[in-house]
């Protein structure tokens, strides 16, 4: 582990202090993706230590990590993924560290999604290359009906507006939350089925991307679940991609190019479809591997 300058420790501390944090949530993710954290009290001292060593935690109680035998894993925070949570609460504030997954003796854990995908990123930036990500998630807000069951809280389509589109406030809250969250929005709109919505996100290079959408995923939960309970509604979010039977489901369009200094090697105006060669096995890559992706 390379050590964090001082100077750049001091200025996320003065910033927490400045953000009222009195909590940090140490986060990452498991093997399917499920996102988890620890917990600890922040009350302005030191953190050289934390950014530079990492937090010791129980690796046999994460399902797929590790046996009891060799439990001990580190949660080592990324010092660049700092982000207040705006759904916590101002006056006693939370913030979350994105964490990479070290083992006891200081090497990169080789269960830690995350860790993997550096890996792969590392080997093709080494190669002159940078790959950029640009997701669109699709999302239900359901209410839940008097007999217990999920059932979508409007009736509206694509593009629909207000009254049929009853998203509006929803959207708008999501998207000033997510914004605070450094996150930038590019567009939100009511999706095909009812109940259905996206807000898409500029592109990012790989990393950014993947910690946006675990971050996106469960803001959005988080927020729309403060402001049912404000509302004294029964609104939640799933991300299923097929919870109503026989209207569309939800999906989560990619973006991607790859780009060598700045020119996009998908891109080639000269061909017939405005396709590269190196675009074409970019795409056959992806239908090979398609079985394993998914």
């Amino acid at each position: 582990m390379s050590d964090i300058p001082e100077e750049k420790i001091e200025r996320i501390k003065e910033k927490m202090k400045e953000d009222n944090i009195k909590f940090i949530r140490l986060q990452f993710v498991d093997i399917n993706g499920t996102v988890k954290n620890i917990v600890i009290p922040f009350n302005g001292e030191d953190m050289s230590e934390l950014f530079n060593e990492g937090m010791l935690f129980d690796g046999s109680s994460i399902a797929g990590f590790v046996g009891v035998n060799d439990s001990d894993l580190v949660l080592k925070p990324d010092i660049d993924t700092y982000s207040r949570l705006s759904w916590r609460p101002e006056e006693s504030a939370t913030c979350r560290f994105i964490c990479d997954i070290w083992t006891a003796d200081r090497k990169p854990f080789i269960g830690d999604p995350r860790g993997v995908l550096k890996k792969s990123l590392a080997h093709i930036a080494n190669m002159g290359l940078q790959y950029n990500i640009g997701p669109e998630p699709e999302f239900f807000i359901v209410d839940i009906d008097e007999n217990g069951y999920p059932m979508p809280y409007d009736n509206a389509g694509y593009f629909d507006v207000e009254p049929l589109d009853k998203g509006p406030d929803f959207r708008r809250e999501l998207t000033l939350n997510l914004e605070d969250l450094d996150f930038e929005v590019e567009a939100s709109h009511h999706e095909v089925a009812p109940g259905q919505n996206e807000i898409a996100f500029k592109f990012k290079d790989a990393l950014k991307t993947a910690d946006a959408v675990i971050t996106f995923k469960q803001a959005i939960k988080a927020i729309v679940d403060n402001m049912a309970t404000f509302d004294q509604l029964d609104y939640r979010v799933t991300f299923m991609p097929k919870p109503f039977f026989g209207v569309s489901g939800s999906g989560m369009h990619c973006h991607q190019s790859v780009f060598k200094g700045d020119k996009n090697l998908f891109s080639d105006p000269d061909s017939e479809n405005g396709l590269s060669k190196d675009a074409l096995y970019f795409m056959g890559g992806l239908l090979k591997h398609a079985p394993a992706i998914t």
